[in-house]
């Protein structure tokens, strides 16, 4: 076959591919470019080869999750890359793995700022536009805001006015500005350049795999933000797509296993969590279900691991830091508590965004020290923050552990407000055992308590052995009883009941017995219903 035979054939297998992958059929894309890179490959137009190996790289990483071989074919396009000295390819290389990927910041940036001398030396505006993206994203990551975004705003801003003419660098710059704007938690940001991109590209212009990424991303702002069933149902529709990628969908179920951790669905989060263990996007929402199963070592033990797979990622290392501030609070460690608050202080000072989860910190650890004063001083400084910020959820439970400060120094006054301040958001959310954990606090400070979430949503919120324990102790059982009943120890048993006043907000059997009682009469109710359908 001629030279030029293989050049059209190469070409039709890369128009296949590119088309394949707009429509999420990832397998036929694959094909298609393994094809073209042999086609050019044997035909000897290596700066072509080695542009198909980076896509393949590239889908390996993004679509299907497969890093050795993402590895093997960067390796691949590296050799063939050897013998052309210095070529613009060279840049492209640097960022073949899309950033929002990439778990080590600080190699981010750098590749970033060596592909974009390289994008300036060679005038080439898609991968110079790529560049300033991907750098970008590299320094907001680190906490380097201002100077992150500027970078992002400039290629943003370069992108509207059509100086790229690469449907995929749009695609992939947009990306990494909104993964930005989530770990950031910059709403504002995020949705003036989706108006101002969307406005100013054809409808559809990107693959399905880059739509559904920002998807993803846009439910953790909404998430951030309080606005749960909007990023719930955003989440919903990912996964549901036959677009998903297989990191799409473990960042999307950890995303929702975190969504039902806040709502009190522990079985639901553990069922996501479960398939995905070994994933650095399931260390947050794992570690936080070992918490809310009592397991604060496994729950510091995860959190680590997770702070030392994300490399100077501060952006998404201080909710871990901040799980294990907690973690060694309920082990009675407050020495590594205060440790840890510190990492979260020396944080901050590199990324503002950090401040208000050191202050929480340092107020949880001072508060659990007894240091009431510094508590409510750092307490008060992350509440106001988070909510001038609006970050509502983190805001509430703020003012939770604020309202306990409160009451450890006798002002009860204070404490009933911002418990009521608190309650009012969780009702707000649906968030049944933060409302619980509120009404448990006010009870005691003898402020009448009308949740309105109702013993129905209350018990919803138990795991399958916490509902056997209430209905045993509705029943009028004792521990050794419920024990013997459910072929554990007493103490088991005691440790269950505990549990379950707890996660409902009560402090009695008999109060927990009653709530039992109502959700049940509830439930008859509705299955009595003459008009339902079966």
């Amino acid at each position: 076959m001629t030279d030029a035979g293989f050049a059209d054939d190469a070409a039709a297998m890369e128009s296949a591919a590119a088309l394949a992958y707009f429509v999420a059929d990832y397998g036929a894309a694959r094909t298609h470019l393994e094809a073209a890179y042999r086609l050019r490959r044997d035909a000897g137009d290596l700066v072509s080869a080695a542009h198909m190996a980076m896509q393949l790289a590239e889908m390996h990483s993004s679509v299907f999750g497969n890093a050795a071989a993402a590895n093997g074919w960067l390796a691949r396009a590296e050799r063939l890359l050897e013998p052309l000295g210095d070529v613009v390819e060279r840049g492209y290389l640097e960022l073949a793995i899309m950033a929002c990927d990439r778990t080590d910041a600080a190699d981010l940036a750098a590749s970033a700022a060596r592909a974009l001398e390289i994008a300036r030396r060679f005038a080439d505006p898609d991968l110079e536009i790529r560049a300033l993206a991907d750098g970008g994203l590299g320094l907001v990551s680190q906490g380097h805001l201002r100077e992150g975004f500027a970078l992002l705003d400039e290629a943003l801003a370069a992108l509207t006015v059509g100086e790229c003419r690469r449907v995929d660098t749009a695609a992939k710059s947009m990306c990494s500005l909104l993964t930005s704007c989530d770990r950031a938690g910059d709403l504002r940001r995020a949705d003036e350049w989706s108006r101002l991109v969307e406005a100013s590209m054809l409808p559809h212009q990107g693959p399905a795999v880059l739509a559904e990424h920002c998807r993803i991303v846009q439910s953790g702002i909404l998430a951030a933000t309080g606005r749960w069933d909007e990023a719930e149902a955003s989440l919903t529709a990912v996964l549901a797509s036959m677009a998903s990628s297989a990191p799409h969908r473990i960042e999307t179920m950890a995303r929702l296993a975190e969504l039902s951790l806040a709502r009190g669905h522990v079985e639901d989060a553990e069922r996501l969590i479960a398939p995905h263990q070994d994933a650095v996007a399931m260390c947050a929402p794992l570690a936080r279900l070992h918490l809310v199963r009592g397991d604060a070592d496994d729950a510091v033990a995860v959190a680590e691991l997770g702070l030392r797979t994300l490399v100077a990622d501060r952006l998404r290392g201080a909710p871990l830091l901040e799980i294990v501030v907690r973690a060694h609070v309920v082990r009675g460690d407050l020495d590594a508590a205060g440790r840890a608050a510190e990492r979260l202080v020396e944080l901050a000072g590199v990324a503002e965004s950090a401040a208000l989860d050191a202050a929480c910190a340092l107020g949880r650890v001072a508060a659990a020290r007894g240091a009431t004063s510094t508590a409510i001083h750092q307490l008060t400084a992350a509440a106001e923050g988070f909510d001038a910020t609006g970050h509502f959820v983190q805001a509430g439970v703020a003012r939770l552990e604020l309202a306990q400060a409160f009451v450890d120094a006798g002002d009860t006054a204070s404490a009933a407000a911002e418990a009521r301040a608190a309650m009012a958001v969780f009702e707000r959310l649906g968030a049944t055992p933060l409302v619980n954990r509120a009404a448990q606090m006010l009870r005691p400070l003898g402020a009448r308590v009308r949740s309105r979430i109702d013993a129905g949503a209350a018990v919803a919120g138990l795991t399958t052995r916490e509902a056997e324990v209430l209905d045993l102790v509705r029943q009028g059982l004792t521990n050794p009883e419920i024990g013997r009943r459910l072929f554990i120890s007493a103490k088991t048993a005691e440790h269950h009941v505990g549990r379950v006043l707890t996660k409902l907000g009560v402090r009695t059997r008999t109060e927990a017995a009653a709530l039992a009682a109502a959700a049940r009469a509830g439930a008859d109710r509705v299955g009595g219903d003459p008009d339902r359908t079966e």
